[in-house]
């Protein structure tokens, strides 16, 4: 289990943001949707917005000549059917269409803003404001960034590398090569223990630790400090775009 002690304090962070005029007119969500989850991608084609709930999620796809919208199941899988009553379907749908007009018309600008916020945030600055062109009603958006684990880089010899494996929970796997620069002998895997949301690591059998140049447990004490940076602590872009969506929703 990583150290807490070994982690970077939680940091509040604000976020200065044009997200067009608000607040969003739009029909009052039904009750059972009160707290969305929201996701948003800018393509360059247009744009894929998500709202999801505990058993379900309405996707919808805004492209040049058309907005688009299906479904997910709870299992996450694509179908035209409404997994929820047709009436809170309905409801949802109404509320949905204006919101997804009005995110994708801020889109573009509000991605490339918390791409640069979160750069801000990762020099050690707690303030980001976007600069518009003109004179603009923007929106201060508090949020909490969490900690990263405190890591020593590579010590051991040869290169490490990670990559995704398949399997339940999100496993990856380190990788390592004595000399080249692209890792290819799987050391260990990590990945989400469901019961505590931590990360579980296991080494890979018959690995020669002394060529390796670490012992194993150092090694998977590593690879459960990357793991958890890198996989399980939220990305502040993500955070901060999020954010930026939940306040034009109305829900923050």
């Amino acid at each position: 289990m990583s150290d807490p002690s070994l982690r970077l304090p939680n940091t509040q962070f604000c976020a200065v943001l044009n997200l067009g005029v608000l607040p969003l007119v739009a029909p009052p969500l039904p009750p059972r949707f009160a707290q969305p989850v929201l996701d948003a991608q800018w393509l360059e084609d247009g744009a894929a917005i998500y709202i999801g709930f505990e058993d379900g999620e309405l996707h919808f796809d805004v492209l040049e000549t058309a907005v688009e919208h299906h479904f997910h199941d709870a299992d996450g899988s694509d179908t035209d059917i409404s997994p929820w009553p047709a009436v809170d379907t309905a409801g949802l749908v109404a509320w949905a269409v204006p919101f997804v007009t009005h995110v994708s018309n801020v889109l573009e600008e509000l991605t490339m803003d918390a791409a640069e916020a979160a750069e801000w945030s990762a020099l050690g600055l707690t303030v980001y404001a976007t600069s518009p062109p003109e004179p603009t009603q923007l929106e201060v958006v508090d949020l909490e960034l969490e900690g990263e684990q405190l890591m020593l880089p590579w010590l051991g010899a040869g290169h490490v590398g990670h990559d995704h494996i398949d399997g339940p929970n999100h496993p990856i796997a380190l990788l390592w090569n004595a000399q080249h620069e692209e890792p290819d002998v799987p050391l260990a895997s990590a990945w989400t223990d469901p019961t505590t949301g931590q990360p579980a690591v296991l080494a890979r059998p018959q690995v020669d630790w002394d060529a390796v140049g670490l012992p194993e447990a150092e090694v998977l004490e590593w690879l459960e400090g990357l793991y958890l940076n890198h996989h399980l602590l939220a990305d502040p872009e993500e955070l901060i775009l999020r954010a930026g969506l939940e306040r034009i929703a109305g829900i923050r």
